[in-house]
């Protein structure tokens, strides 16, 4: 990462001080990641290095950020991609920092006084991570140019919808020729047209939620909403399929889908297995497309509706693992230095995470090598055993499940952070112990979904 990094930066000052806040979100203070803190973790007298490294050094986050990208697309790239559009809200007080307004924060429910920041996840087999971003600037900071100037907001921004920011972001990843064949996100997404129609353009198919009241044309030429489409399902038309594996059992729904007066689009419909299917609350739908001469099939629709959760992972990985919202900046720069920088940190923990099984025996032996080194690299891998059936009697040894990202920022710092031998010994043990109960209770929860299945 930092030999990409490195050519953002034209002053060595700039690019140590870079390492370092990277650094310290990595392995640093757990809960407050200000630049106090990191300040204090990287070993500086005071913070001033690190204030400045975000408020004046000259260097451009836009170029930052495409190192970031490079180094995803490296590690975690492929054809089949998907990227996946969601915001996230930044609860702050006061008025001032860039951004901030009374406006609805999905991690509350309500409305807050919060920042508002779309955020677009590259999804592949192989791992997932933030990728690209957008502050949402309200219409109420638009109109106060005061207000923007304070906060150095350039001069040519102008307000855009969270819709028309998650179109700029496709747009941008189709002409750096970024390797995806998928978009999806929300109803808020959803519901866009030139979204929906900027994909179809790319050639880029997509699976966005909608809402109930949604209208779709039907091969008859009736329009119909989505709501009212669900009724005409025959009962013989539902399939029980599942969208994924969680961590407590494969994740299945009863599924059907209509085709539409398009060749190319299709309604995809979701009914939890624990409804009667009388209310649309217990229903969700989705708008589908996919490009001429790809195949489609309802396996395929359904793999990449259930590829939507990680973009909420990697929200809570970044405010937890990595103190993406965790800054005390005001202006329009140092807020976006601060995200790039926090989502290299991002990036660098997914990778790790998503560290391949290499083929040998893939149990660490008791007092080897720490897990991660080039000695014992399948210590990352999962071994955890799974059930396979209803009434099997669980393993006496579950094997260990794969390493998390917050379980590979615990290792970072047992690697990096001063300590007794004894002591990262510990850290060590500790770390395994968490992953084979971590296998244990996977297999036991799977094997609760296993005998709660009809049979």
């Amino acid at each position: 990462m930092r030999g990409l990094l490195a050519p953002v930066f034209c002053q060595a000052r700039s690019r140590l001080a870079a390492f370092g806040y990277v650094d310290a979100l990595l392995a640093g203070p757990g809960d407050r990641r200000s630049c106090w803190q990191l300040a204090e973790w990287a070993g500086h007298a005071t913070p001033r290095r690190m204030q400045a490294l975000l408020a004046e050094h000259c260097w451009d986050w836009k170029a930052a950020l495409g190192a970031v990208q490079r180094f995803i697309l490296d590690h975690l790239g492929g054809p089949g991609a998907i990227l996946v559009l969601d915001e996230t809200a930044e609860l702050k007080q006061g008025r001032m920092t860039v951004g901030v307004a009374r406006q609805h924060a999905g991690i509350t429910g309500q409305v807050e006084n919060c920042q508002t920041v779309v955020n677009c996840a590259y999804v592949s087999a192989l791992g997932h991570a933030l990728f690209d971003f957008r502050l949402y600037l309200p219409k109420a900071w638009c109109r106060d140019r005061e207000r923007c100037r304070r906060a150095k907001v350039p001069e040519d921004t102008i307000f855009k919808t969270k819709t028309e920011l998650a179109q700029d972001m496709i747009t941008a990843a189709v002409n750096a020729a970024v390797p995806f064949g998928w978009a999806a996100g929300d109803e808020v997404y959803g519901r866009s047209s030139k979204l929906r129609r900027g994909c179809e353009d790319a050639g880029k198919g997509y699976v966005f939620a909608v809402p109930v009241n949604f209208k779709a044309s039907l091969p008859s030429g009736r329009r119909v909403t989505v709501g009212a489409l669900a009724g005409l399902i025959p009962v013989t038309a539902w399939e029980t399929r599942s969208c994924g594996r969680g961590c407590k059992g494969h994740r299945e729904y009863a599924w059907a889908w209509a085709a539409t007066a398009s060749p190319r689009h299709w309604v995809l419909i979701r009914r939890s297995l624990s409804a009667n299917g009388k209310s649309e609350h217990e229903l969700a739908f989705f708008h589908c497309h996919a490009p001429a001469g790809r195949p489609v099939s309802l396996s395929v629709l359904i793999a990449v509706a259930g590829k939507r959760w990680p973009v909420e992972e990697c929200h809570q990985q970044a405010k937890g693992q990595a103190g993406f919202d965790q800054h005390q900046v005001r202006l329009w720069t140092s807020f976006h230095r601060h995200t790039v920088l926090s989502m290299c940190a991002l990036a660098v923990l997914a990778v790790a995470a998503a560290r391949p099984a290499p083929p040998g025996p893939l149990t660490p032996a008791p007092g080897s090598h720490p897990p991660g080194t080039a000695a014992q690299p399948a210590a990352w891998a999962d071994t955890g055993i799974l059930p396979a059936s209803a009434d099997q009697p669980p393993p006496e040894h579950p094997g260990l499940v794969k390493v998390s990202v917050p379980e590979a920022r615990r290792l970072l710092r047992l690697a990096t952070t001063p300590m007794t031998a004894a002591a990262r010994q510990a850290g060590y043990a500790w770390s395994r112990w968490r992953r084979k109960h971590q296998a244990r209770a996977r297999w036991h929860h799977y094997q609760a979904r296993l005998r709660a299945a009809p049979t």
